[in-house]
């Protein structure tokens, strides 16, 4: 029983939770989102909220459901999202004319160019975040998070 104990005690002191890959993750995706919102031009702005904007950019009008598929937010969070970029006057909800029940989102012309004003803010904070590392780095580092979220479908 003493050696499980002793060996329970050097597993927690060598244990650095610091470098557990979760942590590291979690910190990057924080630096990530400083980076871009101190350089917003809406004020409050998250990245969550230019995720949705842009989301609807490229696909035009969406189901709120769908939107939070595509973003990879659970319900509650989109709604949130939705409820704060419609009282900006960002998106409208309507209803699907084939399903009373769906709500669509679309953007305003507001939001529209919201979103597409951000697209550089955003990529300017992509490349500040992975200025350290070299070409070669990103491309590999980029390709291996793809490969870790793919794991989960």
């Amino acid at each position: 029983m003493a050696a499980d104990q002793d060996e329970f005690e050097q597993r927690v002191a060598e244990y650095d939770v610091r470098m557990h890959p979760a942590q590291l993750v979690r910190r990057l995706h924080q630096r990530g989102a400083q980076l871009f919102t101190q350089n917003v031009k809406v004020p409050n702005l998250s990245v969550t909220q230019f995720v949705a904007l842009v989301t609807l950019l490229r696909e035009g009008p969406t189901a709120q459901s769908r939107l939070g598929r595509m973003t990879s937010m659970d319900p509650s969070t989109t709604t949130v999202v939705v409820r704060k970029l419609e009282k900006e006057g960002l998106i409208a909800k309507s209803r699907d004319p084939g399903d009373q029940r769906t709500t669509v989102l679309s953007l305003t012309e507001a939001g529209r160019t919201c979103a597409a004003e951000h697209v550089p803010v955003s990529v300017r904070a992509g490349d500040e975040l992975l200025a350290p590392l070299t070409g070669i780095e990103r491309a590999l580092f980029l390709e291996l998070l793809r490969k870790l979220l793919e794991a989960e479908d």
